[in-house]
């Protein structure tokens, strides 16, 4: 039986993740966002409970059942749980399970699941999340809901279909079709759309052949086939022509860069453009509301206007509607080999309704905050004077501690409330914004604000790597969620106030995958386009959440480059962190930045260097660590330079670096020559040496994995509470006294602890929080990050380029405990000599006659002399006129 359209997925009440997605699980070069997978749970019952069921029969040829099983999840909760098959019969085996497990009102229900080893994440059938949504099911004569599934297909089939399997159907070039089928097959019919191409009878039951066509395949038609089996089964098949899109003549026939893909407002008309050369009918509907029924009884309207659109050049369909749109929500209904009327957001929709769940035609005009300057850009920082602040949106105002406005808790406002404080006795310290100013931060990079498949209703903690609709701001931190309007104005007032006080903002963006396919709009308007294969035809999983895009593919690299110039210039911008970054190829990730910097040239794009996962992009292509000489204009996160300080990412808990040794543990040489590598701002691995600080951002600490004190606590060592607070400055001491971009994480400046969590993409608010009375019990360490975030701005010598590093070299202490240079400061006429230690043994005295003392981290009272001691864990910085 043929595939039937999940198309109203998109349109459930809930659309929730199994898993917030975004980390490296896997490489040894990880910061290990959140985990690609839940862990595998038994805890399911086994047992069948009363009342109205859904029933997945399940088909392998091995008839192996007990090593396979379900994972369940459902909205409103997401959380997953493994679920055991409840008996066998002749199709297969069968998990029988009442709806009530999950809600007792299924009109409006999503439940996702995936077919898995049991007892274990080893293997899934086949690979990648789907879903279900009842509202498009019928149940049966029993009130149950029935689905059936075959090993090795991702198809879904509401009747039971036959065991036999077509296993390829594919376009191998633009006049060859490839078939393989389990078991042998007798005869075949290939369509074009309902016209018999060709059929033909076998003399003796073959498994696999190829029929040629007699006029080359079109992209505007449909192809299918109907094989009839040796065993009398028959079946049928959409044939693939995803094979064919990287020819050169789909590439020449359906590349469009116009770049006016999306709704193309003006007061007088709006002008929508889709990319869809395979769809055989699209059409535009256009509501007045951007919230459904379904979602709110209340608030909610479906009323709608059908429009069909217009198939032009290049495969873009257009549709000019006359009037002022502005505020008005739109999808496509989309039709092609794969969906029928399927309804799907614009990819590039700039605006979004609740949940996103419709597309908004968005006047930006009318979004801009008082003293806001059309066309301007962030602050044309050198990045290599950049300090970065990363946070979550909510955790800056989540706790109690903020003391600001309620209602701007968790929210864009928050970011942007002043006046706040904490008060503890007699001792009262700033909080939230006017904090990030004290600190004197120039750069703060916030975790995923885009559009995510979160419930924007009800939300929960999440750090946001689920993608839904990529140029649409999440409604989560707006005041009012079901207002398309109100979470741009809100956002860009953030900007304004950040950008008033000298703070660019720099968006974390996740291009490298999404958070399910199946009914998502770049499938459903391109199947097979815009992600990338395994060659079993299964989802290849470089990110470790299910699937990857295909950045190589050139209509999702001009995506990718129209959504990050849109986010730059609309939005003003200072950078983007890219995740996992080597999931893009080069080519991509080099044209990007280059369209980046005709807006601003001095934009900061940096990214993770690394996959989550095996991709199936060659690796020569990807912008990846190994190939970082070929980055032009952007860079990457050090982990060398992380692992050499704090051992940290996919080291073992019990490794020890420069921070983290003990009196008695003393650091191998190699460590010191390593870490003296990431202080000159180059980046350095046994297979790559970027020896160019405008590609390196050195950083000990970030929101993958433990915030420094929580990574001290696993380490198998004891510290003292004064050493804790001592090893958590030298860190960043060095980290802000290297060269290149410097990067921390909120909250280090007063001793951040998650409990102990080292992936707490979806743990509680509270274990996310900035607990500002923290700031009260360290008043110390602040000082101290603030003066060292002072003192990276503003040495020249310390804004090294590729030349300047060349000559510049650090020494380091035979005992791997001490480690010294100088830079000169033409800007102030000073040089300076900085010295950090560690806590092992007795380092070297130095040399610091003639300075005058600048910073002591641990206020020790000491007189700089020609022999000045140092302490342990201490950072001791002087000049003198140069």
């Amino acid at each position: 039986m043929k595939k039937e359209s999940l198309s109203a997925l998109l349109f459930a009440a809930f659309v929730l993740p199994l898993s917030a997605c975004g980390g490296n699980p896997t490489s040894n070069s990880s910061e290990s966002a959140g985990t690609s997978e839940p862990p595998a749970s038994s805890s399911a019952s086994s047992s069948t409970a009363s009342g109205p069921s859904i029933v997945f029969h399940y088909y392998r040829a091995d008839a192996a059942y007990d090593n396979w099983a379900l994972w369940l999840w459902a909205a409103p909760s997401g959380a997953g749980a493994e679920y055991k098959h409840t008996g066998v019969d002749d199709y297969g085996a069968l998990f029988s399970y009442s709806l009530s497990t999950w809600t007792a009102d299924v009109s409006a229900f999503s439940l996702g699941f995936i077919v898995k080893s049991a007892g274990s994440w080893t293997a899934k059938d086949p690979d990648g999340d789907r879903k279900l949504d009842f509202s498009t099911l019928t149940p049966d004569s029993s009130s149950n809901y029935n689905v059936w599934l075959k090993s090795g297909e991702s198809d879904i089939y509401y009747t039971e279909p036959p065991k036999a399997t077509i296993s390829k159907a594919e376009f191998t070039d633009f006049t060859h079709v490839a078939v393989a089928t389990v078991p042998d097959a007798s005869s075949y019919t290939l369509y074009e759309g309902e016209t018999v191409l060709k059929t033909d009878t076998f003399a003796a039951a073959t498994a696999s052949w190829s029929i040629e066509l007699s006029e080359a395949a079109s992209f505007e038609k449909n192809y299918s086939i109907t094989v009839v089996f040796a065993n009398g089964d028959s079946l049928s098949k959409t044939v693939d022509v995803s094979s064919l899109y990287d020819t050169s003549a789909f590439v020449n026939a359906y590349t469009y860069g116009e770049g006016d893909l999306g709704a193309n407002y003006s007061a007088a008309s709006t002008t929508f453009k889709v990319w869809s050369p395979v769809s055989s009918a699209i059409t535009l509907r256009l509501y007045n509301s951007g919230t459904p029924n379904s979602l709110s009884p209340t608030k909610g309207d479906d009323t709608h206007i059908d429009a069909p659109m217009v198939r032009g050049e290049k495969g873009v369909w257009s549709l000019k509607i006359d009037g002022d749109l502005a505020g008005k929500y739109y999808t496509y209904i989309v039709s092609n080999a794969h969906y029928q009327e399927a309804e799907v957001v614009d990819p590039y929709a700039k605006g979004c309704g609740i949940n996103g769940l419709r597309g908004m035609i968005v006047d930006f005009s009318k979004t801009n905050p008082e003293g806001w300057t059309a066309g301007a850009v962030a602050y044309p920082y050198d990045r290599k004077a950049l300090t970065v602040y990363e946070t979550h949106v909510a955790d800056v105002t989540s706790s109690s501690t903020w003391g600001g406005s309620a209602s701007n808790a968790k929210r864009f406002l928050g970011l942007a409330e002043t006046g706040t404080k904490y008060t503890s006795g007699n001792t009262s310290v700033t909080t939230g914004f006017d904090h990030i100013k004290e600190l004197g931060v120039n750069a703060v990079q916030l975790l995923p604000i885009f559009d995510q498949a979160n419930d924007e209703v009800n939300p929960s903690f999440n750090w946001g790597y689920n993608p839904l609709n990529y140029n649409c701001l999440e409604g989560v931190y707006s005041s009012d969620p079901y207002d398309g309007y109100a979470r741009i104005k809100e956002f860009k007032q953030v900007v304004k106030a950040y950008h008033d006080a000298g703070i660019n903002i720099i968006m974390d963006v996740v291009y490298n995958h999404v958070n399910s396919v199946s009914g998502l709009n770049f499938d459903v308007l391109m199947p097979y386009y815009y992600f990338r294969y395994a060659v079993n035809g299964t989802l290849s999983n470089g990110s470790g959440c299910g699937n990857e895009t295909a950045s190589n593919r050139i209509m999702f690299r001009n995506f990718m480059k129209d959504s990050s110039a849109f986010w730059l210039k609309e939005y003003q911008l200072g950078g983007f962190r890219f995740d996992l970054m080597a999931l893009h190829d080069l080519t991509t990730m080099n044209e990007l930045v280059a369209n980046l910097k005709t807006i601003n040239p001095a934009v900061t794009v940096y990214g993770e260097p690394w996959t989550g996962g095996t991709s199936a992009l060659a690796a020569s292509e990807q912008a990846k660590q190994d190939n970082g000489n070929s980055w032009v204009g952007y860079g990457a996160f050090n982990d060398s330079f992380r692992d050499e300080m704090v051992m940290s990412g996919m080291k073992a808990k019990t490794n020890l670096g420069f921070v983290t040794t003990t009196a008695t543990i003393k650091l191998p040489t190699a460590d010191m020559i390593a870490l003296r590598y990431g202080v000159r701002g180059i980046t350095k691995t046994a297979t790559v040496t970027i020896a160019d600080p405008d590609k390196t951002v050195n950083y000990v600490s970030c929101h993958d994995n433990y915030t420094l004190v929580d990574r001290f606590g696993i380490t198998g060592q004891t510290y003292t509470s004064d050493q804790l607070e001592k090893m958590n400055v030298l860190a960043n001491a060095v980290t802000f006294t290297s060269q290149g971009t410097t990067f921390m994480l909120a909250g280090e400046e007063f001793l951040r602890s998650k409990g102990g969590n080292g992936n707490s993409y979806n743990a509680s608010y509270a274990v996310n929080e900035l607990n500002y009375a923290l700031k009260v019990a360290h008043p110390a360490m602040f000082a101290n990050y603030k003066k060292l975030i002072a003192l990276k701005q503003g040495i020249d010598g310390l804004h090294l380029d590729a030349a300047g590093v060349a000559n510049f070299m650090p020494t380091y202490s035979s005992d791997c405990n001490e480690i010294t240079y100088t830079l000169n400061d033409a800007s102030h006429s000073r040089t300076y000599k900085v010295v950090h230690a560690n806590g092992y043994g007795t380092a070297p005295a130095v040399d610091f006659s003639g300075y005058t003392l600048e910073l002591d981290t641990l206020a020790s009272g000491v007189t700089l002399s020609a022999s000045t001691p140092i302490l342990p864990y201490q950072t001791i910085i002087a000049y003198q006129a140069a």
